[in-house]
């Protein structure tokens, strides 16, 4: 009688751990698969089966990725969206990069801009990128002095009201002062208050915060 293997106990296969190579395609999408040839499980008299390599992406804190291009958000100023960005980012390679806007041109508060070549490189077309798409956070201050209120009026001269506009608001009676958003602000409910069986909800409550107003009466 033959003595049982005791490395297999009669199985005649063991595990084993072995590190496998996989060589991966610039620009792979999420889910993309890779075919290593008989590194797969092994049973006398079967050929080796294949071990499967299936892309997973990682998410990254700065950017995002759609196809072939990339998104990020940047915060900036409002001296910079007035008169220009200069900045710099660290990209998925490691590689800094100086980015800036052209001179004169005014970036609006979640305005987007391109920069093309700086996304992922194409998938089986490597030599080739998509784009980098930005969109800009503008900071405002949280309040003016007087004096730079006048010399923001000299620099913006051209946008000041018209005499029409001027000599409406002058002849109003029924003025109303903004005053900076709070939940307690709001009556959902018909009676008043927030509590009750008929209040309202709202589908903005979640973008209701920082930065709106309300109004009190005069």
């Amino acid at each position: 009688m033959a003595k049982r293997c005791k490395t297999c106990k009669g199985k005649k296969v063991k595990r084993d751990r072995k590190k496998i190579s996989v060589e991966i395609d610039k620009g792979s999408p999420n889910g993309e698969q890779f075919t290593v040839s008989g590194e797969g499980d092994c049973v006398p008299g079967v050929d080796p089966g294949d071990v499967i390599a299936v892309i997973k992406v990682r998410p990254n804190k700065m950017f995002s990725r759609k196809g072939a291009d990339l998104y990020m958000d940047k915060e900036i100023t409002l001296l910079e969206s007035l008169t220009g960005v200069d900045f710099t980012i660290m990209h998925l390679d490691g590689k800094i990069i100086r980015i800036q806007g052209e001179p004169g041109t005014i970036i609006k508060p979640n305005s987007m801009m391109t920069c093309e070549g700086l996304g992922m490189p194409f998938h089986k077309t490597p030599y080739k990128s998509g784009s980098l798409f930005i969109t800009f956070v503008v900071k405002f201050p949280d309040t003016v002095t007087a004096a730079q209120i006048s010399k923001i009026e000299g620099i913006l001269s051209g946008q000041k009201k018209s005499s029409e506009d001027s000599a409406e608001l002058s002849a109003c009676s029924n003025n109303v002062e903004m005053v900076p958003f709070k939940e307690e602000h709001k009556n959902t409910h018909a009676q008043g208050g927030t509590r009750g069986v008929d209040s309202e909800g709202e589908e903005d409550d979640e973008d209701g915060g920082q930065g709106n107003v309300g109004c009190q009466a005069q």
